[in-house]
C-alpha cells in the first residue's frame, strides 16, 4: 500500500533562537511518549518522508541519521510538519497535555505494555495503578514511590530506579535510564540512556545527558549529550513572579509564562555548584563553570566565559564522551559541528 508523501520543513526565520536545534531537527525530540517523526511513521507506516532544511550540513548529517528520509526536490506533498510551536517554553507548557494525548497511542502500539499488570511489592503506588506502566525488563528498588494520580508514568526497557526516589505523572523514562535517589514532578519527560538524580521539575532531558547528583532543575530544555555537575541548581521563578523574558544577543523574547528555568544547549557541560538564573540560555558546546549564569552564553564558550572552547579539543572530547555511551560522532555531525563553530 502506497503511504502519504510528507515533508518535515525545518526553517527559523529568527536563527538566534534555534539552540534546541542546531545539531539536531525538532522533529527527533521526544515531546510527549513519541517524537514528532514517530508520530508521522504511527499515523502512516508506509509514508515516505521529506526534509527540507535550508543548512546543507544539516540536512546531510540528519539524512545520515534517519536513512529512510530523503532530501525534498520540489516533490508532490500531502502533508506538511514544519517547526511551530516547537520552543522548549511552548513545549514544557504543553507537555503534561501531550504524554496523556499519546499515551492511548503507546498503550496500542507498544506491545510490552499490556503483555503484564503491576503488582507492587517492593515499591509504592500512589493512586490506581493501571497508570503505571513498568518495562519487564526495567528494575525497580525497593522504597520507590510512584504517583499517578495526577498522571501516567511509563519506565521503558532496562531503566534502573534506585531506594527512595519519588516519581510523580506525567512521567516518561527512556531506555536505559537510571535514576538514583530522584524526586522528578510535575510532568516531565527523561531520554534514552540519562543518568538523573536530585530533583527534575517539569523539564526536557535529552538522550545521553546526565543530571546524577543533587541540584534542581525546574522548567528547562536540556539537550543531548549534556552533563550538569553536582549542586548545579536553575531558578525557574523571578523574584517579582513577573514574566520570564529571555535575552539573546540584542534580542529579548518572552516566554508569556511565569516559569522558566534554562535552555542547555548540546554537547554542553556545566560545572559543580553553577547556579543557573531563571530563564539563561546555554548555547550548544559550552563548558560553564562560573559559580552563577544568566542571560545568554554564546556557542562554545570555555570556562570563564573569556575565552572559546578549542574547536579541536572539543571534537577529541566529544568523540571520547560518546565512545563511552558505544556511540560514534559521523563525519556529517563533525562537519555540521565546525560549521557552527566558524559562524
Amino acid at each position: 500500500m502506497k503511504g502519504s508523501r510528507v515533508l518535515i520543513r525545518e526553517n527559523f526565520s529568527d536563527y538566534s533562537l534555534n539552540i534546541p536545534y542546531k545539531v539536531y531537527s525538532f522533529c527527533e525530540g521526544r515531546n510527549g511518549l513519541f517524537t514528532t517523526l514517530e508520530r508521522i511513521r504511527i499515523k502512516d507506516n508506509n509514508a515516505i518522508i521529506y526534509y527540507e532544511n535550508p543548512n546543507k550540513n544539516f540536512v546531510r548529517a540528519f539524512l545520515n541519521r534517519n536513512e529512510k528520509i530523503k532530501e525534498y526536490n520540489n516533490e508532490t506533498i500531502d502533508r506538511i510538519e514544519e517547526n511551530k510551536g516547537y520552543m522548549p517554553w511552548e513545549l514544557l507548557s504543553n507537555l503534561s497535555n501531550k504524554i496523556n494525548e499519546d499515551l492511548e497511542i503507546y498503550l496500542d502500539k507498544v506491545k510490552w505494555v499490556n503483555k503484564f499488570k503491576i503488582k507492587p511489592k517492593n515499591f509504592e503506588v500512589v493512586g490506581k495503578s493501571k497508570n503505571l506502566h513498568i518495562h519487564q525488563d526495567a528494575l525497580i528498588y525497593p522504597n520507590v514511590v510512584f504517583d499517578v494520580s495526577s498522571g501516567p508514568i511509563i519506565i521503558d526497557k532496562d531503566v534502573r530506579i534506585t531506594s527512595f526516589s519519588f516519581l510523580e505523572g506525567p512521567l516518561y523514562i527512556g531506555p536505559l535510564s537510571q535514576i538514583d535517589n530522584a524526586r522528578i514532578t510535575g510532568g516531565t519527560i527523561i531520554g534514552n540512556s540519562c543518568r538523573i538524580g536530585g530533583e527534575v521539575e517539569n523539564s526536557i532531558i535529552s538522550d545521553f545527558s546526565n543530571k546524577h547528583h543533587e541540584g534542581f532543575l525546574g522548567h528547562s530544555y536540556v539537550g543531548r549529550w549534556v552533563n550538569i555537575g553536582a549542586l548545579a541548581t536553575t531558578s525557574d521563578l523571578k523574584n517579582n513572579y513577573g514574566v520570564v523574558k529571555l535575552t539573546i544577543a540584542d534580542k529579548q523574547i518572552s516566554t508569556n509564562t511565569l516559569k522558566f528555568g534554562a535552555v542547555i544547549g548540546d554537547f554542553s557541560k556545566i560545572g559543580i555548584g553553577t547556579m543557573i538564573n531563571t530563564g539563561s540560555i546555554i548555547d550548544i558546546g559550552c563548558n560553564v563553570v562560573n559559580s552563577r549564569v544568566s542571560g545568554y552564553i554564546p556557542p562554545f564558550t570555555w570556562a570563564d566565559g573569556k575565552s572559546k572552547y578549542r574547536l579541536d579539543k572539543f571534537i577529541i572530547d566529544t568523540k571520547k564522551i560518546m565512545a563511552r555511551r558505544n556511540q560514534n560522532l559521523s563525519s556529517e555531525m563533525e562537519v555540521c559541528l565546525k560549521a557552527i563553530y566558524e559562524e
